[in-house]
């Protein structure tokens, strides 16, 4: 194992709570439509028909798969919590995750095209947000609301409760990797003021395309 690989960085436990919501919301909303549907069949079914309680069943079987579902779904927040880390390694971004399948990816620094920062309205409410990161081949934040069939970011990094140094250091190594480890050296040794300057040209070109 690499020694960047020993550091691997954990998603904020607030991530956790997040998870937890959407759950809430997404189950919740499930379940409320099949117990609206259900309950009307039941109120205008005649009472004189047997099966009129037959609806009555199918909600509280519902409730029972519903519930059993939201258990094992906060169990697998449980283990898919520790196992999301990613670390800066010394060639690109690594992320690690998943449970039953496992997922790994190492987004090269060279490749880097935008660094975005987003977050949802539950994010919100837990101050944490996304740290994306957009290759050549996966375009723009705005690219997919756009409509322009752009695929998602290649690398998200979840949970981060302090997302801009975060951003920042991305797109340092992302400049080191393009202009070479020469360029710290540069701005300590001033032997060259037209090539720092033109650093901090392409640094803020940089940054303004992060920045769409």
């Amino acid at each position: 194992m690499n020694m960047e690989e020993k550091n691997w960085n954990m998603l904020d436990p607030a991530t956790k709570n997040v998870w937890r919501v959407k759950g809430v919301v997404v189950f919740g909303l499930i379940w409320l439509l099949i117990a609206i549907s259900t309950l009307i069949a039941w109120y205008y079914t005649p009472v004189s028909i047997p099966e009129r309680d037959v609806s009555l069943w199918v909600l509280m079987i519902a409730t029972i798969i519903f519930l059993s579902l939201f258990i094992i779904y906060n169990i697998w927040i449980l283990l898919y919590y520790p196992r999301y880390r990613y670390v800066l390694g010394k060639e690109g971004i690594l992320i690690n995750r998943g449970v039953w399948w496992k997922y790994r990816r190492t987004i090269p620094y060279a490749r880097i095209q935008h660094i975005s920062i987003d977050q949802g309205p539950i994010e919100q409410i837990f101050r944490i947000y996304r740290v994306n990161s957009y290759t050549a081949g996966t375009g723009s934040a705005g690219g997919a609301s756009a409509g322009k069939g752009i695929t998602g970011p290649e690398g998200q990094i979840l949970g981060v409760r302090n997302p801009e140094p975060l951003k920042e250091e991305i797109m340092k190594r992302v400049m080191q990797s393009r202009l070479g480890d020469g360029v710290n050296d540069i701005g300590q040794g001033g032997t060259s003021k037209e090539i720092l300057e033109e650093l901090r040209a392409i640094r803020k070109g940089l940054e303004k395309k992060s920045n769409f």
